[in-house]
């Protein structure tokens, strides 16, 4: 591979991975018992570029809430009995600011892999 292009396409896959982990916290911050996800990158073999080193869940309780559980009983009736039910940890915040960071250093990445490969065109136009 051309020195730099693995680089920044190596970011710009952890960052996409990234990117897809956000969008699914934020897409089930409605959802009961749902437990937000966290990407935590490192560096690429021989220190060269980044990578996801694991998508790890978070152990943060969500909020309770009351609820109504429908209990059906051994003879066929149902009963209504109240309960506590955890709602989804995601924090929108939180998941705003990794959003716009993620992005951003998407973008940087693919503005690097532009400009790597605009000079190589000049070159192969120069020298061929």
């Amino acid at each position: 591979m051309i020195d730099g292009f693995g680089t920044s396409l190596s970011a710009l896959d952890a960052f996409g991975t990234s990117m897809a982990v956000t969008a699914n916290n934020v897409a089930n911050m409605n959802t009961d018992e749902f437990r937000a996800s966290d990407v935590r990158l490192q560096s690429g073999p021989q220190d060269q570029g980044v990578q996801v080193a694991e998508i790890r869940e978070s152990s943060t309780p969500g909020p309770l809430r009351q609820d109504l559980r429908r209990i059906e009983n051994e003879d066929g009736s149902v009963s209504v009995e109240p309960g506590l039910i955890e709602g989804s940890n995601t924090d929108l915040a939180r998941e705003t600011v990794n959003m716009i960071t993620d992005q951003r250093a998407f973008e940087a990445n693919a503005a690097v892999v532009r400009a790597r490969d605009e000079m190589t065109g000049i070159l192969v136009d120069r020298f061929v």
